[in-house]
C-alpha cells in the first residue's frame, strides 16, 4: 500500500488548525491566524519527524509534552505562568475531546464500515484506507462543530448561573428570600425619584398577604381608587412606574417601597432602601430558576452606603 505523506500532512495540519481554533474560542483569546497557522505548521511537522532519525523520541511522554508547550507558545505566546498553564491544558483537552467524539462516531457508525470499505476500495491505494480518509474529513469538522456549539450552551449556563444572586425582600415586617437575576440590560428607575426598579413575581405576596389584596395591586394602576381594599396595607406602599414592553397592553407597572432589600453578592451583602418592586404577574424563568431581577446598579461599582 501505497501512502503519500504529503496528503497525510496536509490533513494534520487543518485538523491541528481547528483544534488550536477550537482552543482560543472556548478561552475567550484574541484570533491571531498568523500566529495559529505558524502553530499549526509546527504541529504538522510531525509527520515528517516520524520518517526522520528522531522519530523514537516522540514516542516518550516528555517529548509529546515538550512538543505541544512550544505549540501552544507560538499560538498564544506567554504573558505569564499561569495563562501558559491554562492555554496548555485547553489545548489537550480539546484534543481529547474531538479525538474521543471521533472514537464514539466511529463506534457509531461501525456496521457500515464493510459496506463503505468495498465501495472505496479503489482508493485505499493512494490514500491507505477509504473509509478511514472520509471519516476523519468529513467526522472531524462534524464533531469540532458539535463540540464549539456545547461548549458554548455551556457557557450560557454558567453565564446565568454566575448572575443569579440570592436576595432578601422585607415588606411590612415580613421577610422573604428568592433567588434574583442580574440583568445588565434592565435599566428601568422610577422617573420621579430615580429609584432603580427590580422587578419581582407578584406570587411571591401570597405567602403573607391575601391574595385578593395582591391581585388587586397589580391592577393598581388602572383604578387609583381604594374601595373594598381600603385596608389594603399593601396600598400605602404602592406607586406607578412607566413601563412598556413587547406584549403587554397596559404601559405602566405597580410598584412597592419595600422596608429593605438585601442582597448577597460575591461574599458581601448589600443592603438598600432605595429601590423600588415591580410587581409582575407572570413567571420570570420558565423553569422557576429566579423570581425577580435585580437591577445592575444595587451590585455593579455601587457600594452599600450609597444604597442605604
Amino acid at each position: 500500500m501505497t501512502l503519500y505523506i504529503d496528503v497525510i500532512w496536509f490533513l494534520n495540519l487543518c485538523i491541528d488548525y481547528l483544534l488550536i481554533a477550537l482552543t482560543s474560542l472556548v478561552l475567550k483569546r484574541r484570533f491571531n491566524h498568523v500566529r495559529m497557522v505558524i502553530a499549526a505548521l509546527f504541529a504538522s511537522l510531525v509527520v515528517f519527524l516520524m520518517f526522520s532519525p528522531i522519530a523514537s523520541l516522540f514516542f516518550q511522554p516528555w517529548m509529546k509534552l515538550f512538543y505541544s508547550a512550544i505549540i501552544v507558545l507560538i499560538a498564544f505566546g506567554y504573558k505569564r505562568f499561569r495563562y501558559f498553564i491554562q492555554g496548555l491544558l485547553m489545548f489537550y483537552f480539546v484534543a481529547f475531546m474531538t479525538g474521543g467524539g471521533l472514537f464514539a462516531l466511529h463506534f457509531f457508525w461501525q456496521s457500515e464500515a464493510p459496506i463503505l470499505s468495498g465501495v472505496l476500495q479503489a482508493n485505499s491505494g493512494y490514500f491507505g484506507s477509504g473509509i478511514s480518509w472520509i471519516f476523519v474529513f468529513l467526522g472531524f469538522p462534524l464533531i469540532w462543530y458539535f463540540s464549539k456549539h456545547r461548549i458554548e450552551d455551556i457557557e450560557i449556563k454558567q453565564v446565568q448561573y454566575d448572575q443569579l444572586v440570592d436576595v432578601d425582600i422585607t415588606i411590612l415586617g415580613y421577610t422573604f428570600r428568592c433567588r434574583g437575576l442580574i440583568d445588565s440590560g434592565n435599566q428601568l428607575s422610577d422617573p420621579l425619584t430615580k429609584k432603580p426598579v427590580m422587578i419581582i413575581e407578584a406570587s411571591m405576596l401570597y405567602r403573607y398577604f391575601q391574595q385578593e389584596e395582591v391581585d388587586h395591586l397589580l391592577t393598581f394602576h388602572e383604578h387609583l381608587e381604594v374601595g373594598e381594599h381600603s385596608n389594603n396595607e399593601l396600598l400605602e406602599l404602592a406607586t406607578v412606574i412607566p413601563y412598556k414592553v413587547i406584549g403587554q397592553s397596559s404601559p405602566f407597572l405597580t410598584g412597592l417601597k419595600p422596608d429593605r432589600v438585601r442582597i448577597y453578592y460575591q461574599n458581601q451583602q448589600i443592603e438598600t432602601r432605595n429601590v423600588l418592586l415591580g410587581l409582575q404577574d407572570k413567571e420570570l424563568s420558565a423553569d422557576g430558576v429566579f423570581k425577580c431581577i435585580v437591577h445592575p446598579k444595587l451590585v455593579l461599582g455601587v457600594s452599600t452606603d450609597k444604597l442605604a
